[in-house]
């Protein structure tokens, strides 16, 4: 059978992937660009120690946890799934483990040892090459693909752009006829307008969950970390993510409310009126010290002008009821995205323009799309990943196949 080429301009961890299944045909041949070093971008996941993959073995559930791109990944995770992702990591060496909150790391907590491994992975395999050049032009001449870089242009039978969330794939796309869907921070940190929350800087908050009733947002849990100009922490990554498209501002902020008790207030505030009652010879910072840090607590009393040294029998149904509305719906007023802070980005080629069984463009022929270039986004906790794993195995799968 004849050579088929393939260009594959990105090597992070959907390029990679896309050129690891594609080379499995020997007679395609792939030319990986990337001027970086492969899979640089893999370094500082999961806090440096790769969080490889979510413990969700349900398509459906496992979809559930992209804001964006639900849909879509049905079939793309029916094709490559979490038990897919764990049985090729397995195979090349990468043992794994489960933690509490259902992430999957590497035994290593190592990033570089994931990166070490897909890259000999990659250095074996004799049908792909790496160029360590930038993509700077795209071209289509007869049905084949031109790629020019400053030394020149390369020709192709097929073209997959897998350049992440930020870079010129997108401008790529345009060119080529295809539709981006505009860029936003997700997953990241939240500046806040209450200056009194700085504070807080370094208090964290243990499953709680939190409402955005101008977003419809009913109840989202995670932890939070307060920081020195607002939230971060998986409840603020999710929030962020949930909300990257909402029109939001220091004249417009965003308001969300904080569930700390996990109780609507009629039934918390029976429960802490009786608990007053039981405990009325405590001190009220030591009863409300039992629900979050001292330091949190302390400022809910000084915010509802309670002594802390006020004995809890003494607490008016007043100052009681304040309490009991603030530890389950204690509001503050996001006004940016904590800048510098992106995990991901919101946004992408649409993916009504994308054909899931096999991520090629419904618009051009043999042009592929994989990874976070795609109008798709994930939750904190190995989503994101797993989206460059499976789109990346869909289309390399699909080339030549």
């Amino acid at each position: 059978m004849p050579q088929f080429n393939t260009a594959i301009i990105g090597g992070g961890p959907a390029g990679v992937f896309a050129a690891i299944f594609a080379s499995k045909n020997p007679q395609n041949f792939i030319t990986i660009y990337e001027k970086n070093d492969i899979l640089k971008t893999l370094l500082p996941t999961g806090g440096g120690r790769c969080n490889l993959a979510h413990a969700e073995f349900g398509i459906r559930e496992l979809a559930a946890n992209f804001p964006r791109g639900e849909k879509f990944l049905y079939s793309v995770f029916s094709k490559f799934s979490t038990s897919d992702t764990l049985e090729f990591f397995q195979n090349i060496g990468i043992k794994t483990y489960t933690q509490e909150d259902m992430r999957i790391f590497p035994k290593s907590n190592s990033a570089s040892q994931v990166r070490d491994a897909l890259a000999e992975v990659i250095k074996s395999a004799p049908n792909i090459k790496i160029v360590r050049q930038k993509a700077k032009n795209i071209q289509i001449d007869n049905g084949k693909f031109l790629v020019f870089t400053e030394n020149g242009s390369q020709k192709y039978d097929a073209l997959v752009i897998a350049t992440g969330g930020k870079g010129l794939g997108h401008k790529f796309a345009q060119k080529l006829g295809h539709t981006v869907t505009p860029l936003k921070p997700a997953l990241t940190g939240l500046k806040i307008k209450e200056k009194i929350f700085t504070e807080l800087a370094g208090v964290s908050l243990k499953n709680v969950s939190a409402s955005v009733p101008s977003e419809n947002i009913k109840k989202i849990t995670g932890d939070l970390l307060f920081t020195h100009n607002g939230i971060s922490g998986p409840l603020a990554f999710k929030i962020s993510s949930f909300c990257a498209y909402a029109d939001y501002g220091e004249n417009a902020p965003l308001a969300v409310k904080l569930n700390i008790v996990g109780e609507n207030f009629e039934d918390f505030d029976k429960y802490l009126a009786e608990k007053l009652k039981n405990e009325a010879r405590k001190d009220i910072s030591n009863v409300v010290c039992e629900f979050a840090p001292k330091r949190f607590c302390d400022l809910l009393l000084r915010t509802a002008n309670i002594d802390g040294s006020q004995k809890s029998g003494q607490i008016s149904k007043c100052g009681r009821q304040k309490l009991a509305k603030m530890l389950t719906g204690l509001e503050f007023h996001a006004i940016s995205p904590l800048k510098g802070g992106e995990i991901v980005t919101a946004g992408g080629i649409s993916l009504k323009e994308i054909n899931p069984a096999t991520m090629e463009s419904r618009i051009v022929k043999n042009l592929y799309f994989c990874g976070e270039i795609l109008d798709i986004d994930g939750l904190c906790g190995g989503f994101n990943l797993q989206n460059c794993w499976s789109t990346g195995f869909v289309a390399g799968n699909s080339l030549f196949s």
